[in-house]
């Protein structure tokens, strides 16, 4: 067979250039030899190649002209070509070269023949036997399919493709990459000796985000087919991700906290390092405690970790978390922090309630005040739902006054809910009130109540009168009766919902509200008012008071009310006689009334009288006109006079009626007095030392305090120079506002002290790593204060009022150890002095939130050094204003109210220099005492003063004017003195 390279041979035979001259012999043959006789390539490749040369030369006499070459044989394998252009002719002794290329395109042997053609008569064609055989030699590759996953752009990754040459040969391969983005990988081309396996890199480095369209085609061997291996590439904006990108944390109550959580995810298919977790800084509400760094990411791992937001200031807040990645695109994932300083917040007090035990049948009640307690610019707190929980055995026995749902209180806001324990069983009973609402960490609210039933003796209770008749009252005027209860048995009597039962359209009332119940010793009786208003359009009108009382049977008392209302010809001068309080021993003056005919015809007066009143014997007439009856004239009038007898303790009522002719019912007069059973007073006190004073600051520990503790610190050297430069003994203790330890705690650097915010008035430090009680004669005693101020910012609620009364209370007062928790000497003995004087300064950024009313810490305060001394006991403030400010949390009406009522002084919380308040401190409070005054008005002569126990005759003046006893010798430091007196018969 000819083979293809031998036809193209053949074809060309005449461009054969000559490798002698043209000319040819006739006289004698040429002849054709071949060097060498024939060819072995012996092993080659498949696809591969192997070249020979074989030299044809004239060793005739005659020139021979060589036409063509081909070769016989497998087609495909061999090709023969002249090296040199033709024609090809050749003069005796002269030579030319042919190539022979061996190239098999299969495995096995492969002999041929490579054939010349010339023109010698002798031998025309001349053979030259040719071999070879081939071999199948590629490399193997894999794997198919090189999956590079997904990395962030400007990374790299490599992995290997494997290409193994089993065979003896060696092999070229040649890869190639194509697509689009064959740009960002590399690969480099390698020849493998026989037998040999090699791992070759292939690596991705992408510039570009998104999936990548590649391909890889890789030539096992020199001329083979392309081997496809699949590249599967994607290249990511960030390996990393926050989920979710911006934390937003919502409205919070100043120094209050929130926790969010915040998640990173590595979308890549590699691990990622993250190195570290920090803030920009930009708010100092936010932050983190988050250990176990540097981490590792794992190939879509996603990972949590929480965020803290506690608002130092209103309004909004901002800021960035950075997570560190090692990344040359992205070093830092930025997640971005929101909140909002204010939020609705809840304040409930009491959250439980024990009743104790109560007879069956009353009704007792404790007030559930809720409050708003969030900043001034928290929004309203809604409350949506209110309604008691099933109580165990099915009978509820507490039920509260209605609240009409929702209800929305704004900042400041407060309503107070009456819940009521009615048992109507013997034993124990318990129920819930659950209240859901839209406050910050308070979405429902338990208050737990509880009390104990047992039984009495039914009621003997008398009503007096047994009807209320108001006469007659002219249109668009009021008056008032009065109804006594006595318990006349020999057993407590309870009584509860006393109430209207019907209230004749509106015109009936009680004007100290419906008496939810109590309950009556044997002996007991009281007095409450009903009122009437009469209508524009007068008329008659009824009704009925109810009156429920432990008989069963008669559980309710009905006392039927009637009114009449028109216009009358008699005026009264007064609408009603009120001698007010009243003494047994010396009853008031009496009183008088007028009445004018204002009609232009006569009237009859027919009688003037006192009704059924609560205790009859108490009002009497003292001046009536006689004879009755008489007609008056018009224009004309008449007086009557009224005594008040005030035998009787407590309130008294009756009704004056005049009847005429002109009215169907007779015009009623309310007369109203109260009889009082005190007499003699004693007013107590204890003089002041001017030159000794307890000082107790008492310091807001919240989170929100991180610029108002510094300013505090820096002012403290301005109060200690003052104290010293008058020479004041003083003794300075802190604590904090804050009640309750909280679980988790900031870091120790922000609750220090060893109390974890909580120290329920126990001097700060509790751990004693500082003193804790400082005086005047320690000579750094300004540094020692400046350090015992910083009391840290880990407390929740602000609890001034309450953390006071407990510091200056037993067993803390009194005690070097506080036996009720662990730390030893914990205790506040030594601090607080009889005859010093005390002053309280309160340093917050915003309102007491302690649990009972102002009154309540200002009496208590006040009985502590002597009632009636507002120098001896006085609060100072360092406070929000009445208007607020950024760095403050609501108005500090509870600080101003306490302060007011001690006779101190409140500066803004928000002023940047608290010096000038802490002087005006120290020079107010430094002072002798010299006027004491009374709390009731004495009688003339009554007045005695006893010092130390010793009678005083001189040396002092009773100054009516301002009711108070002045000594013109001032009572020593320390001096106890009393002031005895009569209260006077007259009106106080």
């Amino acid at each position: 067979m000819t083979g293809r390279w031998g036809l193209l041979a053949l074809a060309v035979v005449g461009l054969l250039a000559g490798c002698a001259d043209r000319d040819r012999s006739s006289l004698a043959d040429g002849r054709l030899t071949a060097t060498p006789g024939g060819v072995d390539f012996q092993k080659v490749a498949i696809f591969d190649a192997r070249e020979a040369e074989i030299s044809l030369r004239n060793v005739g006499r005659a020139r021979i002209n060589v036409n063509e070459v081909w070769v016989e044989g497998p087609e495909g394998s061999y090709l023969a070509e002249f090296t040199h252009e033709g024609p090809h002719s050749l003069q005796p002794g002269s030579a030319c070269s042919l190539k022979v290329r061996f190239a098999p395109p299969k495995p096995g042997a492969l002999p041929a023949m490579l054939v010349v053609r010339s023109d010698t008569r002798i031998e025309p064609l001349l053979k030259i036997p040719l071999s070879g055989l081939g071999v199948a030699a590629w490399a193997e590759v894999s794997p198919r399919r090189l999956d590079f996953g997904r990395i962030e752009a400007d990374s790299t990754k490599t992995l290997m493709l494997k290409l193994d040459n089993a065979t003896e040969m060696p092999v070229e391969v040649t890869p190639r990459l194509v697509g689009a983005d064959r740009d960002e990988f590399t690969l480099e081309p390698v020849t493998l000796a026989a037998g040999e396996s090699r791992e070759v890199p292939v690596t991705f480095s992408p510039v570009r985000v998104g999936k990548k369209q590649v391909a890889l085609a890789v030539s096992p061997c020199r001329g083979c087919a392309d081997v496809a291996v699949q590249v599967a590439a994607e290249a990511l904006e960030r390996a990393v991700v926050a989920e979710p990108e911006v934390v937003d944390f919502g409205a919070v109550p100043v120094d209050r906290e929130s926790y969010r959580e915040s998640r990173i995810h590595n979308i890549s298919t590699e691990p990622v390092t993250v190195t570290q977790l920090t803030l920009e800084g930009k708010d100092a509400s936010f932050s983190h405690a988050n250990t176990g760094f540097p981490l590792v990411l794992q190939p879509g791992e996603v990972r949590g970790f929480q965020l803290r937001y506690s608002p130092d200031h209103q309004g909004p807040a901002q800021d960035n978390a950075l997570y560190h990645v090692e990344s040359r695109r992205h070093p830092t994932l930025p997640v971005e922090l929101r909140g909002y300083g204010g939020a609705a917040e809840l304040c409930v007090s009491p959250l439980s309630y024990d009743f104790g035990r109560q007879p069956l049948g009353s009704k007792t009640r404790v007030i559930v005040n809720v409050k708003n307690c969030g900043s001034s610019n928290a929004g309203g707190l809604t409350l949506n739902t209110l309604a008691w929980q099933p109580a165990a055995g099915g009978d509820l026995q507490f039920n509260n006054t209605p609240l009409a749902m929702p209800h929305t209180l704004k900042p400041g806001e407060e309503v107070n809910i009456a819940v009521f324990y009615e048992p109507t069983r013997t034993g124990d009973a318990m129920g819930s009130l659950v209240m859901t609402t839209n406050a910050f960490s308070a979405a429902t609210v338990q208050m737990d109540f509880r009390g104990t039933a047992e039984q009495h003796a039914p009621c003997q209770l008398t009503v007096t009168p047994l009807a209320l008749d108001f006469g007659t009252v002219p249109p668009q005027q009021g008056a008032v009766l009065g109804v006594k209860l006595e318990n006349r048995g020999t057993d407590l009597c309870p009584v509860k919902n006393i109430q209207l039962r019907d209230d004749g359209g509106g015109v009936f009332g009680m004007p100290g509200g419906a008496l939810y119940g109590g309950i009556m010793y044997p002996g007991d009786w009281f007095s409450f008012m009903v009122s009437f208003t009469s209508p524009p359009q007068g008329g008659s009108f009824t009704g009925t008071l109810q009156i429920e009382q432990m008989d069963p049977v008669n559980p309710v008392l009905l006392v039927p009310l009637r009114a009449h209302s028109q216009m009358a010809c008699l005026v009264a001068s007064r609408r009603y006689l009120d001698w007010g309080v009243a003494r047994r021993d010396c009853p008031p003056e009496p009183l008088e009334v007028n009445f004018l005919n204002a009609c232009t015809a006569p009237v009859s007066v027919d009688d003037v009288f006192i009704g059924p009143g609560t205790t009859d014997s108490e009002f009497a007439l003292q001046k009536v006109p006689d004879p009755l009856p008489f007609t008056l004239m018009p224009n004309q009038g008449f007086t009557v006079g009224v005594d008040y007898l005030a035998q009787v303790y407590g309130l008294n009522v009756s009704p004056l009626f005049v009847a005429s002719s002109d009215l169907p019912e007779p015009l009623l007069v309310p007369l109203i007095g109260e009889s009082s059973k005190r007499v003699e007073k004693t007013d107590l006190f204890v003089q002041q030392d001017v030159s000794k004073v307890d000082v107790l600051f008492v310091v807001d520990n919240t989170d929100s305090m991180a610029v108002e503790q510094p300013r505090l610190v820096n002012a403290v050297p301005a109060f200690v120079n003052t104290a010293l430069d008058k020479k004041v003994n003083l003794h300075v203790a802190v604590t904090t506002t804050g009640i309750q330890t909280q679980p988790q705690p900031n870091p120790a650097d922000n609750c220090p002290g060893g109390a974890l915010g909580g120290e329920a008035g126990r001097f700060f430090p509790v751990d004693n790593s500082f003193n804790r009680i400082l005086n005047s004669g320690m000579p750094d005693l300004a540094a020692q204060l400046q350090r015992n101020v910083q009391v840290g910012r880990c407390g929740e609620v602000e609890e001034g009022f309450e953390a006071m009364r407990r510091a200056l209370s037993r067993p803390l007062v009194d005690s070097a150890d506080d036996a009720r928790t662990p730390p030893p000497r914990d205790g506040n003995l030594g601090f607080l002095r009889e005859e010093a004087a005390l002053v309280v300064l309160f340093v917050s950024d915003e309102d007491d939130h302690s649990p009972d009313a102002v009154d309540t810490y200002v009496q208590w305060a006040q009985q502590l050094k002597g009632v009636n001394q507002p120098q001896r006991a006085t609060f100072y403030a360092i406070a929000p204003p009445k208007n607020g400010c950024d760095t403050a949390g609501g108005a500090g009406t509870r600080y101003a109210e306490a302060t007011a009522r001690t006779g101190g002084e409140v500066m803004s919380v928000c002023a940047p220099d608290y010096a000038p308040l802490l002087r005006a401190v120290a020079d107010k409070a430094f002072s002798a005492q010299k006027r004491f005054p009374l709390s009731e008005v004495p009688e003339p002569g009554t007045v005695t003063v006893t010092v130390d126990g010793a009678p005083v005759t001189t040396g002092w003046t009773y100054d009516g004017a301002t009711n108070s006893v002045e000594f013109a010798n001032v009572p020593a430091p320390g001096a106890r003195i009393a002031i005895s007196y009569r209260r006077s018969c007259a009106a106080l």
